[in-house]
């Protein structure tokens, strides 16, 4: 049994890392078999198809986000949708978001609405905290939020090309447009963030700009 679930996260994982490397139609049977160094058949006895493997990525990277909702709201994920994906640690989770996304799936609709779900409560709890500012519909804010959020990492590649910064990394404050894509995001959300607390931000920008200097 232990060998199965094993050969199981073998192929789920192979396939995560090549629907992120080169979106899902490179993600065949025989490519994820070859990446997870198994044998062919292998695919149909634990998943019967790739839809079915397709499906089980889905639902793993929706555990994983759903897992770290904890350092995501540590993080700040009020104002950041993609902080639990982030806070997986795994790069090939980012990818695989940005590849997969465009993709009518029902794993990756259900992924996007506990993502709003988790928005949702980590932005109350902001606005009980007196960290943001209250708004009259707070599913739409979040649904908006963590749209937009999803569509920069859908279009990352033209996010770096005018930001100089990979959205899918793990360690983002280490790129080098990191303090500019902050200061806009700051721009566009002012409203939301309680000017006490935007004073703070700004100022933590500012220091970080001084820094990359």
């Amino acid at each position: 049994m232990s060998d199965d679930r094993t050969t199981s996260a073998k192929l789920r994982d192979a396939c995560i890392e090549l629907v992120a490397e080169s979106g899902t139609k490179a993600a065949t049977a025989r490519a994820v078999a070859e990446r997870a160094g198994v044998s062919l058949g292998l695919i149909r006895h634990h998943f019967g198809s790739m839809g079915e493997l397709l499906a089980a990525c889905d639902l793993h990277v929706a555990e994983l986000v759903r897992s770290r909702k904890a350092e995501a709201v540590a993080q700040g994920a009020g104002l950041d949708a993609l902080g639990a994906v982030r806070a997986t640690g795994s790069g090939h989770i980012m990818g695989y978001l940005a590849m997969r996304l465009g993709d009518d799936a029902e794993g990756i609709n259900r992924l996007v609405d506990v993502m709003i779900t988790d928005a949702e409560g980590y932005i109350r709890a902001s606005v009980d905290a007196g960290m943001m500012s209250p708004s009259d519909d707070e599913r739409a804010r979040a649904a908006m939020l963590t749209l937009y959020a999803l569509g920069s990492l859908s279009l990352h590649q033209h996010l770096q090309r005018h930001f100089d910064l990979d959205i899918r990394s793990t360690n983002l404050s280490a790129e080098p447009g990191f303090a500019r894509y902050l200061r806009v995001q700051m721009e566009i959300f002012s409203g939301l963030i309680e000017p006490s607390l935007r004073d703070q931000y700004a100022s933590a920008i500012d220091q970080l700009s001084e820094e990359d200097a």
